[in-house]
């Protein structure tokens, strides 16, 4: 099955055709999405800025690292169960969208972003207190991590702008409804 035959397929879902066509559910589920992204992403920005030595000097970097280590799980699950929600809903429009795919291939490359730095630095923290300048190691993870997170940031944006090519989609164009009469 092609990429492309999958995204069809997962777009016609029941789940999926109910979602894209609620009045209701796809704006809550956007709405979810975009709090989850302010609450992972503040606690993304005040790991990697702590790391950073630019805010919270004083604090120890173990204690900004584990206090904000639940929150930030929590707003990442919003955002991903949300965010594969809404691209299930869309799927064969998101196929076309290059912005989408520039967001998927980051999202990897923050993958290997954990894969190479939550061992040697994030989960460290309590080693980094005990010197006197955080290791450029940490800094290097702290940089990558902030600029991969804002790219991601502005490509998820960049999505809602391009155009679906109409003629090439599969899936049933719903009406659009209107309040009048009602």
């Amino acid at each position: 099955m092609s990429l492309l035959a999958f995204a069809q397929w997962v777009q016609t879902t029941g789940w999926a055709t109910a979602l894209r066509g609620s009045w209701y559910v796809y704006p809550i589920i956007l709405s979810l999405h975009l709090t989850g992204i302010a609450v992972f992403g503040a606690m993304i920005l005040t790991v990697n800025l702590r790391l950073l030595g630019v805010v919270m000097p004083k604090r120890r970097v173990a204690d900004v690292v584990d206090q904000l280590r639940t929150p930030k799980r929590v707003g990442f699950v919003i955002v991903a169960t949300c965010g594969i929600l809404m691209a299930s809903s869309k799927a064969e429009e998101y196929y076309y969208n290059i912005f989408f795919w520039t967001k998927m291939s980051l999202l990897a490359l923050v993958a290997v972003h954990a894969l190479v730095f939550h061992g040697s630095v994030y989960s460290k923290a309590a080693e980094m207190d005990r010197t006197s300048r955080i290791p450029g190691r940490a800094k290097l993870a702290a940089a990558l991590s902030l600029l991969l997170w804002i790219s991601i940031a502005c490509a998820g944006r960049g999505i809602g702008y391009i155009e679906p090519p109409l003629d090439k989609l599969h899936a049933q164009l719903l009406p659009i409804h209107t309040h009048e009469g009602r």
